[in-house]
């Protein structure tokens, strides 16, 4: 009894001395795990508590990493900064070594701040929605500045060797940018939807920019259908290098539907006082290669007023320009295929020392009297055009269009296979060239297409990152051959005689998802075609396929059809539509009241403010018969003397079968004084509406062209059918003889009447 009690008395001990040995560990893991405050500054490794963190930048980062050698993974935690005005999620500052990964910020000035760093790493962090502008808001385009103030996902400065791998960055002003930093990698993020800058580069040099997503980085961020037709996209690009970056690697990117693909430019102006060129800060010397530029309503590559880049395998197809190179010097276009572009393939004014090699460029429908390709002296100024060694590339055209146009430019033309629909010697306008122009031709081919073959019945694609075709690609010029998916040229990786390595993106450009595809090949002779694509994977994703009528016009219900369309909002210029009834497979919607002139727009899904799928463009028919319009404009008196008051009384009719939506404000009888503008009033510009507006060709300070003078309705609506009369006035000052005219506007898009109803108006001293 006694030896028992002696042991149980024993193994009470044990068991009490195991409880008070236990009690510091579990103190010290509940230690370990801590909860993030404004302005906690780590030096060394810790746990933040997982949790959404609502917090406001006091001064130097929300959360401030410095010191060297650690790694800091913040999984399960989210920082939101107030109102992304200012102020940054992680400020990392002088840091060596260190490593961040997971971290997840919005709502900030900037997400992450490196600044000062070497070798530090961000790894798989999400820095999406943090400082955004409205889409038209303009910056200094100068170059002069970094530009690094208006905010966005990532911002490395003053850094070196520095890695951003596996990060999402969208749906802001700027995915990332780097400023006065070297040796930096950039590799296999999503940079994709920002307003301005998918990646910017300045006062940057030998950094890496390889294998990113950065898609519809441009004005809109994809959901303004202007991002796409290109009316103004203010040189908002997928990548812009600029202000002495040199020597960088921009290599396998996906940047369709960039405002811009690439830019590279020099806007500063001239070394010299009083010229534009050379110009000041050049960025020189920058690689750009294998990448998809694609989509752009401007240029797919600009390399303007720089040196010795080298533009090789690069997909720059239905862009209004595929290259502009201007006053471009020692530029090497190698590889590359330029097909479709709706302006030129390539355009260079007063370029230097240039080499066009392998390339492909090609219309594939008629085109008129265009060029393929322009090289030409602009006559502005004294720099020449030229000589350029155009060798080995494949020109096809359709129609009267000419391969190359030269105006006083030196080009030696060797080794090239011009391929027309017309038969050699039939009225072919191959090269066309002016009397100041020299052109040498060594060795090239003239002919028609050869007729069209049949290849496989099927094939399959899956959307792995590298389709694969096998076929004879044996190009006689080197050239990479076409390869078109419902008339899209896609992306060629690689080639060889037996076979070629091809990207199909998942996010399928602007079109809905087709029921059946067609994939044919161009091989320098002619068209391989009748080659079925079989799409299984796109059918499980939320996408859209068919939108019927398309076009529509006013007071048409909308049926979209799909897979998974339930999901997340359905969204017409970023606006959300109103639904009329909705499955997981079809959403039918009704058109806004706001729509007065032909028009396209994109349609998207979003979720929580991300994509669902890319925008497709959707296209509403106005006849011009059914637009409001102005009816006529009295002007009175004609002739006045400066100080005193003209009025113009303007009649506009609603044509539309709908309520035709009105600007109220200036309201009618608004009393502008000639300096004075729209920006002068309390007033501001009404997306939506219509409104009227008023200039001359002396509109008193503003800018010639301009049209400063607005005024509204004073009502929310005009009926269908119905005509409302306006007044509206200006003091005048400036004496002369003056054109005045005036215009219907739909307020935040174009003009329905653009300078009607012209007259002179007389103003005496």
């Amino acid at each position: 009894m006694i030896k028992l009690l002696n042991l149980s008395f024993m193994t009470s001990i044990m068991y009490l001395a195991g409880l008070i040995a236990f009690w510091p560990i579990q103190l010290c893991r509940a230690a370990e795990t801590t909860i993030l405050i404004s302005g906690m500054h780590l030096t060394h490794p810790i746990k933040i508590r997982a949790g959404h963190y609502r917090l406001k930048d006091s001064g130097n980062g929300i959360l401030q990493v410095s010191g060297h050698d650690f790694t800091l993974d913040l999984k399960g935690v989210q920082i939101s900064g107030p109102a992304a005005e200012s102020g940054y999620g992680i400020q990392i500052t002088d840091a060596i070594n260190v490593t961040i990964s997971h971290a997840k910020v919005n709502g900030c000035l900037w997400g992450i701040v490196l600044d000062h760093c070497r070798s530090v790493n961000l790894i798989s962090c999400d820095t999406s929605h943090n400082r955004n502008h409205p889409a038209g808001f303009v910056i200094d385009e100068s170059g002069s500045e970094p530009q690094d103030q208006w905010g966005g996902g990532i911002l490395i400065r003053n850094s070196v060797k520095c890695t951003v791998k596996g990060c999402k960055s969208n749906s802001q002003w700027d995915g990332l940018a780097i400023v006065s930093s070297s040796l930096n990698q950039i590799r296999f993020n999503d940079l994709s939807y920002n307003n301005n800058w998918g990646v910017h580069l300045w006062d940057s040099s030998n950094n890496r920019v390889v294998n990113n997503h950065a898609i519809w980085c441009t004005t809109g961020s994809g959901k303004l259908y202007q991002a796409l037709t290109g009316w103004q996209t203010y040189d908002a690009e997928a990548v812009c290098i600029e202000h002495s970056s040199r020597k960088n690697l921009i290599q396998g990117n996906d940047l369709r539907f960039g405002g811009d693909g690439i830019f590279i430019r020099a806007n500063e102006g001239g070394i010299e006082p009083g010229t534009s060129f050379p110009p000041k800060n050049s960025s020189n010397g920058n690689l750009l290669i294998d990448n998809d530029c694609s989509f752009s309503p401007n240029n797919a590559i600009e390399a303007d007023g720089v040196s010795d880049t080298i533009i090789k395998s690069n997909n720059c197809s239905l862009s209004n320009y595929g290259m502009w190179l201007g006053y471009s010097r020692g530029s090497q276009v190698i590889g590359n295929i330029c097909v479709d572009d709706s302006t030129r393939a390539i355009e260079i004014e007063n370029g230097r020392n240039g080499l066009l090699a392998h390339n492909v460029f090609g219309y594939d429908q008629a085109k008129g009297d265009d060029p393929l390709v322009l090289l030409r002296q602009n006559g502005r100024d004294k720099t020449p055009s030229g000589p350029y060694l155009i060798k080995k590339n494949v020109f096809y055209y359709y129609g009267a269009g000419s391969a190359m146009l030269l105006s006083d430019t030196a080009v030696r033309f060797e080794g090239n296979i011009i391929i027309s629909d017309k038969l050699p010697g039939a009225d072919t306008k191959v090269l066309v060239s002016d009397s100041a122009s020299h052109l040498t031709q060594i060795g090239n081919r003239e002919r028609g297409f050869t007729p069209q073959t049949t290849g496989k019945t099927t094939f399959l694609l899956t959307y792995s990152p590298i389709e694969r075709m096998r076929g004879m690609f044996n190009n006689p010029a080197g050239a990479p051959p076409v390869i078109e998916l419902n008339g899209i040229p896609l992306w060629i990786r690689s080639f060889s005689s037996g076979a070629v390595r091809f990207q199909t993106p998942s996010a399928l450009w602007d079109t809905p998802i087709p029921d059946h595809s067609e994939l044919r090949y161009f091989n320098g002779e002619g068209w391989i075609r009748s080659i079925s694509a079989f799409l299984p994977v796109i059918q499980n994703t939320p996408g859209i396929s068919k939108i019927n009528p398309n076009p529509a016009h006013i007071g048409d219900p909308i049926t979209i059809l799909g897979s998974k369309l339930n999901l997340g909002t359905l969204l017409l210029e970023g606006i959300p539509v109103r639904i009329i009834s909705r499955t997981s497979h079809s959403i039918q919607f009704s058109l806004p009241e706001s729509i007065f002139l032909p028009m396209n727009f994109n349609l998207a899904l979003e979720r929580y403010g991300e994509p669902l799928c890319p925008p497709v463009s959707f296209h509403v028919e106005v006849p011009n018969r059914q637009s409001p319009h102005i009816l006529s404009a009295a002007y009175s008196p004609t002739t006045l003397h400066a100080g005193q008051i003209l009025s113009i009384t303007l009649t506009v009719r609603n044509n539309l079968p709908v309520p035709a939506a009105l600007m109220q404000n200036p309201p009618p009888g608004f009393l502008y004084q000639e300096n004075q503008s729209l920006t002068d009033t309390p007033f501001h510009e009404t997306p939506g509406t219509i409104h009227l507006r008023v200039t001359s060709d002396h509109p008193g300070t503003h800018d010639p062209g301009s049209w400063p003078w607005f005024f509204g309705f004073g009502q929310p609506f005009l009926a269908p059918g119905a005509e409302i009369t306006v007044t509206g006035r200006i003091q005048l000052q400036t004496p002369g003889v003056h054109i005045f005219r005036v215009g219907l506007v739909a307020s935040g898009y174009r003009f329905i009447d653009d300078s009607v109803f012209q007259k002179k108006i007389t103003v005496l001293p």
